[in-house]
This record gives C-alpha cells, sequence and structure tokens, in this order.
C-alpha cells in the first residue's frame, strides 16, 4: 500500500475515534474538526472522501458528524462541477425520531442528502481571487424546515507572495424549500480563515478558521445561531 495512503487511513481513523459521546445541538460555541482527501482519476475527474465532527465546546462535548463522498468534474481551468452524498449523525432525539431518521453508530439519528453544484474562480486583480460557487441539496428523510436546501457562496482570498499563506473571507446565503415552514433566504454564514502548507512539498493543505451562522424568520421553529473555531485538512493524490 502506498506510504502517502496508510497515512491518510491512520489520520481518518484517528477521527473517527471522537464519535463516541452524543449531545442535544446546541446554539454555543463549537469545534469543527475535518479531513478531506481527493483522488485524481484523470486530468478531468476527481474522487473525494470527507469527514467532519462538530464539538460543543463548553462543555467539550459531541454535537455531529458528517461523512461526504463526491465525484468532481474540471469544465476547464477553475470552473467545476461536483456530486455527491453526505450522511450526517446526529444526536439521538425525539424531535429527529419523529422526522424519520434513522438509527445511526454510536447511539446517533441519520440524516443522509444528495447534492450537486457549480464553482467558478477569477482573479479580481494580482493574487487576489473570487470564488462563487452555487450548491442544491436534496435531503432524506424530510427536515421539518426544509426538504430542499440551496447555497450561494462567495469567497475572497490573497495569496502572500513568496509563501502558501492564503487568508480568505467567505459569505453563505441558504435558501430553504419545502418546510414546515414559509420558503426563503433563512440562514446566513461568514468565514474569515487563512489556509497554508504546512509541509512545503507534500499535498497536505491546512486552514484554521472562524464562522459565525446567523439563521432567522424560522416561524414556529427556534433559530440555530452558533460560533465555530475550525481546522480542516485536505490531501490530494495522483
Amino acid at each position: 500500500m502506498n506510504a502517502n495512503i496508510k497515512k491518510i487511513i491512520i489520520t481518518l481513523f484517528f477521527f473517527y475515534s471522537f464519535t463516541m459521546n452524543s449531545q442535544d445541538l446546541t446554539d454555543n460555541l463549537k469545534n469543527w474538526s475535518s479531513i478531506s482527501v481527493s483522488y485524481e482519476i484523470n486530468k478531468n475527474f476527481r474522487i473525494k472522501l470527507g469527514q467532519l465532527f462538530a464539538y460543543n465546546v463548553s462543555p467539550y462535548t459531541y454535537s455531529f458528524s458528517q461523512t461526504k463522498l463526491a465525484l468532481s468534474y474540471k469544465i476547464k481551468r477553475r470552473m467545476y462541477v461536483e456530486g455527491g452524498y453526505v450522511r450526517g449523525l446526529f444526536n439521538d432525539s425525539r424531535s429527529l425520531r419523529n422526522q424519520g431518521a434513522t438509527p445511526g453508530w454510536f447511539n446517533t439519528l441519520t440524516v443522509d442528502r444528495v447534492y450537486g453544484n457549480f464553482s467558478y474562480k477569477h482573479d479580481l486583480v494580482k493574487r487576489l481571487s473570487l470564488k462563487h460557487k452555487i450548491e442544491f441539496q436534496y435531503f432524506f428523510p424530510d427536515i421539518e424546515k426544509y426538504k430542499t436546501r440551496s447555497l450561494y457562496s462567495a469567497r475572497i482570498g490573497y495569496n502572500i507572495r513568496r509563501s502558501s499563506l492564503s487568508p480568505y473571507f467567505e459569505a453563505q446565503s441558504f435558501y430553504y424549500q419545502g418546510g414546515d415552514i414559509s420558503n426563503g433566504i433563512k440562514r446566513l454564514r461568514f468565514k474569515l480563515g487563512l489556509s497554508f502548507k504546512p509541509i512545503k512539498r507534500s499535498s497536505m493543505k491546512t486552514s484554521i478558521y472562524y464562522l459565525f451562522q446567523n439563521e432567522y424568520n424560522t416561524d414556529q421553529l427556534p433559530d440555530n445561531d452558533y460560533a465555530v473555531l475550525g481546522i480542516s485538512l485536505s490531501f490530494k493524490i495522483k
């Protein structure tokens, strides 16, 4: 087995070892840790595997996790389409059971979704770029707040000269449809982060970030607002 693949498998196992606790989804500060691997099938196609874990910071307890499997196609330079499947593991609750969520690992309940997106990145000025992404998501079972969800994100990034450092700012808006509440834009997210290569000549990329989410106009259902301190690792395999 390739040495890089062995390292990635060990890292994935390490992340999985933290999914043993259970706690209701809350509005307090969270810590998100994620790892993703992409494998180049050919010059246009890539297959992707990703894992995200979310924890409440105080007290430090499990919030939720997501596993993603996707296929990406490069239309041309900096322009992509992607489709995939995401499995979410949430805390066991009467509300999710009533919505049809099925039992998952470690006393959790499962909510699945499929998605497709289109992204395009272009330069604004030298070393300053803007990336657009439009995504459509379909959930099963149906969620109280939505059956389908669409989002638009815009990410501005700056590549610092002669380094791998790239500070960025990203804004996202979410459109909910098909749930128990009225349709419309119901969620905003803002992310401020820094991406870099911790090892200069490696395929690994790291991002650390702060994220703030504001949900509103959800009628009789409670809003889900929270802040996140996060870190993500990504690997590319050719």
